[in-house]
């Protein structure tokens, strides 16, 4: 693109403008809000069709804008297809954790991975419409007028594939009907069970914990328990409680219809919790040195490798890695921990880019490996840190409050452009790595103080070592609600049912 503009445009045209690009995609953020509100006021259909709509004729419009100018490009190119697909993602993957609220982390995973292979199916079929005969760069540019001949058309055989897979996607999006929704929501459901067993437990220790639940009755020695809610930490109180994240249900109350919200935080509350800050600057740091390797991996390859094929295939496999990167990190957050997944996927990358500028010495097997290994761990932050926000602030509001903490990738976006653009051609690639570097140093730090934030326990706490004492309890809470309906419970049985309660709360805290 750089090179047709900088050929039959204007002469001004650099690689360094058009980096704005992915930044004014970066309005991505605001699209979320925009289709978080869609969403609420309109079927999945119809809200998913607003934003491929906007998407597909952005990239036609394109093919005329590339002509006119670089103000006009970006803004079709930049903003309209930002805006477009945006508002499309955040509705598709909203309905997709609405089918499997028991996995946020794999099927967050599994759409962001499908989101990131789309460029490993392109890129090669881009490379091949434009440049087939595999010309080689000079300077990073192109200048053989067959070649920027084919580059306007591309827009519009591109544009034509994107209208018909959206089409054919838009058929299966939807909700899930009522009835299976209330089935995923009973706590009898064994999916709801291992729901439960595979988030995180959430304790803080400013609370305390339940004792008796305040529903049971006492009636000549004997107890019948009726069923309540177990609330998340945000809103719980008392002496004495199982917490457990995403708002995860053991009983379910009389009223359960006005407390059904009790687990969700609405923006103004996000807004005031440190966690929510603590994860917009870890964002903000994964963000920055991610969209510095995505911007910079070509054009830096070009400096040392003549083969335009080459770095294709290279991007299409580090695609392929980086989807099942995503599919992966998201598994890794539900078996274990956010932070855990995180903290390693952020380690790794911050020796990966300190070593980069040592890959020319390595040549092209080494450029390689390090470009497969980026994509991997940068493919954490499509995936983590959405689920990150549903098990902190809940699932009802989580494309406002998701859309909210993603502006940091936006303001993260504005500054990277300013400083390639600036500095780039000043310190070089090698210190522009090093910088990366820096910043992911930063996000690791502040990914592991999250912990000790207000929700942060919800994202770190490690389940190993009480998940199968929460098997067994949970086991118990059927077998003690399976007596309720039948016939009145002795307060031994309850007793002994809060015992265990404690001895896993000890060792949780512990």
């Amino acid at each position: 693109m750089a090179s047709y503009m900088q050929n039959r445009t204007s002469g001004h045209v650099t690689i360094e403008q058009l980096m704005w690009i992915p930044t004014l995609q970066g309005c991505f953020p605001f699209a979320m809000l925009v289709g978080g509100f869609l969403s609420s006021k309109l079927e999945p259909r119809a809200a998913t069709f607003i934003g491929c709509s906007c998407m597909t004729g952005s990239v036609f419009l394109s093919s005329i804008t590339i002509r006119s100018g670089l103000a006009l490009f970006l803004l079709s190119y930049g903003v309209l297809f930002g805006l477009g697909q945006g508002i499309a993602y955040v509705v598709a993957v909203s309905s997709v954790i609405n089918w499997a609220p028991h996995r946020v982390g794999l099927f967050s995973g599994l759409v962001a991975g499908a989101f990131g292979v789309s460029a490993a199916i392109f890129t090669p079929i881009q490379t091949r419409l434009i440049n087939p005969e595999n010309y080689v760069a000079v300077n990073g540019y192109f200048s053989e007028p067959e070649l920027l001949d084919r580059v306007p058309n591309v827009f519009l055989t591109l544009g034509g594939i994107y209208a018909i897979m959206q089409l054919i996607g838009l058929v299966f999006i939807c909700d899930p009907p009522s009835e299976l929704q209330s089935e995923l929501d009973d706590p009898t459901n064994p999916h709801y069970i291992r729901r439960c067993l595979s988030d995180s437990f959430v304790v803080d220790p400013n609370w305390r914990w339940l004792g008796t639940p305040r529903s049971c009755q006492q009636n000549d020695g004997t107890m019948t328990v009726t069923q309540r809610r177990v609330k998340n930490p945000r809103r719980t109180d008392g002496d004495l409680a199982l917490l457990i994240e995403s708002d995860a249900e053991f009983y379910k109350c009389d009223n359960d219809d006005k407390k059904a919200d009790d687990g969700d935080m609405t923006l103004r509350q996000v807004l005031r919790s440190s966690t929510f800050y603590a994860l917009f600057v870890t964002l903000f740091c994964c963000s920055f040195y991610g969209n510095l390797y995505y911007n910079l991996y070509k054009t830096f390859s070009n400096t040392f490798i003549d083969d335009d094929m080459f770095m294709a295939v290279a991007f299409s496999v580090g695609t392929v890695a980086n989807a099942a990167g995503r599919i992966g990190w998201g598994i890794v957050a539900d078996k274990f921990s956010f932070q855990l997944a995180l903290t390693s996927a952020v380690a790794m990358a911050t020796i990966l880019l300190f070593t980069m500028p040592l890959t020319p010495y390595g040549g092209k097997p080494m450029y390689f490996i390090w470009l497969i290994l980026l994509f991997i761990n940068i493919a954490a932050n499509q995936t983590l840190f959405i689920t990150a926000a549903v098990k902190c602030f809940g699932s009802k509001h989580k494309a406002l409050n998701y859309g909210t903490l993603i502006l940091s990738t936006t303001i993260s976006g504005i500054l990277l452009s300013a400083v390639c653009q600036t500095l780039l051609g000043v310190i070089g690639y090698t210190w522009m790595f090093i910088a990366a570097g820096c910043i992911a140093l930063i996000a690791f730090v502040v990914s592991i103080l999250t912990r000790f934030t207000a929700q942060g326990r919800a994202i770190s706490i490690r389940k190993r070592a009480v998940k199968k004492r929460l098997n067994f309890i949970a086991t118990n809470i059927k077998k003690l609600r399976s007596l309720g309906k039948t016939g009145p419970v002795t307060v031994e049985d309850e007793e002994y049912h809060m015992a265990q309660l404690s001895d896993v709360k000890k060792e949780v805290l512990s």
